[in-house]
């Protein structure tokens, strides 16, 4: 990093309505050496797709930090082998790509009931710990919005998800943009700031930043107080230009900059 020591990054998502060649050459075109590689911005998952992924990576001297799994939702115990095997082939994306840190959702939909909810969390999780820690992944739960079908909004419910399971080495994603949305930015920077893996970073409804603003001073502030040296991943949506998020970077860098 130029004069600071967060690990700036991009989520290709941002890019995902693009073939994945053409995602990859702009995130470098613009000025990004480390990226997030979303599972969205893939057709299918599959772990064959994997080879395509990490030549294209190498060819644009991309660095792959971190890698955001592919989500599906239960509702049931019989949806329970699709959710694992999605979160295991995202682990396979991880290794091959080198990312040694994967971002991971609760997995579960809020709707169900609550001991439901814990068991099919517990029995996910059972199968996908281990299986990333075989192959030397950490795994960062995020944290979700009110909009979102997940389970995980808050302090209070990601604690029960990391009770059920019951892994000490579980790190947190924090998203600033759903920690914006359900008002608990510093209530989860405070409980969390020993364990963040990584930081999703954007404006509301994952807009880019236009400008300098208190909120951003202020997290970025907090941030620097925790000395977090971890990803610094912008995840912006799929509405966002290239010129968007070269301005948010730009002023992103400049608030770290104020701080060193």
């Amino acid at each position: 990093m130029e004069g600071n020591e967060l690990k700036f990054s991009l989520s290709n998502g941002v890019f995902a309505r693009r073939p994945l060649e053409e995602n990859l050459a702009l995130i470098k075109k613009i000025g990004f050496e480390n990226v997030e590689f979303n599972m969205k911005t893939i057709n299918r998952e599959h772990e064959e797709l994997v080879y395509e992924a990490k030549r294209l990576l190498d060819f644009y001297g991309l660095n792959c930090l971190t890698l955001h799994s592919a989500t599906h939702y239960v509702s049931s115990e019989i949806e329970i082998p699709k959710a694992v095997y999605y979160g295991k082939v995202s682990i396979e994306f991880a290794y091959r790509l080198e990312a040694s840190i994967m971002v991971v959702h609760s997995n579960v939909l809020r709707k169900i009931p609550n001991q439901l909810r814990l068991k099919v969390v517990a029995k996910i999780f059972q199968e996908i710990v281990p299986y990333a820690k075989d192959r030397g992944i950490k795994l960062a739960l995020e944290n979700l919005c009110y909009a979102a079908r997940g389970y995980g909004k808050d302090v209070a419910e990601l604690e029960q998800v990391l009770g059920m399971i019951g892994d000490e080495t579980m790190g947190i994603t924090l998203d600033v943009s759903h920690a914006i949305a359900t008002g608990v930015v510093g209530s989860l920077l405070k409980k969390y700031h020993n364990q963040l893996y990584n930081i999703h970073l954007s404006n509301r409804a994952h807009t880019p930043f236009a400008a300098e603003t208190p909120f951003l001073i202020e997290f970025l502030t907090e941030l620097h107080k925790y000395h977090y040296t971890g990803p610094l991943t912008l995840e912006l949506n799929r509405k966002c230009t290239t010129e968007d998020v070269i301005k948010t970077k730009t002023i992103i860098k400049q608030i770290l900059h104020s701080l060193d």
